[in-house]
């Protein structure tokens, strides 16, 4: 079995092996939301803490997934490249992808999270800011 360190350190892999989907942002705010993704993949690795390898890895892999889909989908936010008909997918797709990543009762501020993309004056740096502390769970 597969020690929870070492899970962990495969789970932040997953994210730092996909920097492409960071490619459209400025440094700052690709650092930032990189380093959101290894918070939330370790997170997603330390709730498999004892179970056997087969159980973590089909707990972790819908959820990892998920994360993916939310960074890219972030970063694209971030970046300018959805537009004012496509908001209210954008919306419904990041509550999703945010839900299979953190649970089905995971905070959600529908109409937060669509005031964050309708705001046009926002750096990209700083949507991503706003986006963690939207979506943060209290600890």
């Amino acid at each position: 079995m597969t020690d929870i360190k070492t899970r962990v350190e495969i789970a932040k892999k997953v994210v730092t092996g996909n920097v492409s989907m960071l490619d459209m942002l400025e440094t700052a705010p690709a650092t930032e939301l990189m380093n959101w993704g290894i918070e939330l993949a370790a997170q997603i690795a330390q709730d498999t803490n004892g179970m056997d390898d087969t159980t973590a890895e089909q707990a972790m892999e819908p959820r990892m997934k998920a994360l993916r889909q939310f960074l890219r989908g972030a970063g694209n936010w971030a970046a300018g490249k959805y537009d004012a008909a496509s908001r209210p997918d954008l919306k419904n797709k990041m509550s999703e992808h945010w839900k299979t990543l953190r649970g089905k009762d995971a905070p959600v501020d529908l109409g937060k999270l669509l005031s964050l993309v309708d705001d046009e004056a926002i750096t990209p740096h700083q949507l991503i800011l706003n986006l963690k502390e939207l979506l943060s769970l209290p600890k």
